[in-house]
């Protein structure tokens, strides 16, 4: 029942546009009927602001260059950028894309990564953070992936799987570390290409690759799968994700 509802739910979000998420204004009127927000709501929404730490992207507000956690922490990913804070309209937005699945947000998230690609010079393929294998929806990291592959010319390489775990919403980043250990792995095809010479056209292993999740947290996801990523033998991983919770 609860499928059919949500099912339900994407048809009637996909024919009618509505209100806005955030003021509740009609977007009839809207520059762009495809996205659930409209023009002023649009206006108000600030990304994040230089300085950054140049390792997991957190605005500084003291310190130069690396955020204290930073210096401490033995992230295998080489450097993260997230498009806003976890706060405010952003993270209404967010909530809305994971859990009530107002999918024409994906599209929204989407322009806001493709533009951080641009300015960042990352080269590879975006890979989407695997996500819990008992989903039976596309996650808020697919759905953005999705609409960066059509409406962006991404190439995107879904080169990684996720064992079930327990939740870590209540861990901390040595724990989450911890419950990671051998969940996140190569999918079948990536293996595959492994083992052919480099180039080939079943290789599924960038040797550069820039993840792709929606929260950073404690950046214990990431690590993870850069360490996967880095055993397979890419060079270089770096990381976008919508939303820096701080």
């Amino acid at each position: 029942m609860a499928e059919l509802e949500t099912a339900l739910g994407v048809l009637k979000e996909t024919i009618f546009p509505g209100r806005c998420l955030l003021c509740g204004g009609w977007l009839l009127l809207a520059s762009d009927h495809s996205l659930p927000v409209c023009d002023t709501c649009c206006g108000k929404l600030f990304t994040l602001a230089e300085p950054r730490c140049t390792k997991c992207g957190v605005e500084l507000i003291s310190e130069n260059g690396t955020c204290l956690r930073c210096r401490t922490a033995d992230y295998m990913f080489d450097s993260n950028m997230s498009v806003f804070a976890y706060t405010g309209e952003a993270k209404r937005l967010l909530v809305s894309l994971k859990f009530e699945q107002r999918r024409r947000l994906a599209p929204f998230f989407a322009a806001y990564v493709a533009r951080l690609l641009e300015v960042s010079g990352w080269k590879g393929a975006v890979v989407p953070v695997p996500p819990r294998p008992d989903r039976w929806m596309p996650d808020a990291a697919e759905l953005v992936a999705r609409s960066l592959e059509r409406y962006h010319g991404v190439f995107v390489l879904r080169t990684l799987l996720r064992t079930e775990g327990v939740q870590q919403k209540s861990l901390d980043y040595e724990q989450r570390k911890e419950n990671l250990k051998g969940q996140i792995y190569l999918s079948p095809r990536s293996r595959q290409g492994r083992e052919q010479r480099a180039g080939s056209a079943h290789d599924a292993v960038p040797r550069q690759a820039v993840l792709l999740d929606d929260v950073f947290t404690t950046g214990a996801t990431l690590d993870a799968c850069a360490r996967t990523l880095r055993a397979a033998g890419c060079i270089e991983v770096n990381a976008v994700t919508l939303v820096m919770e701080e």
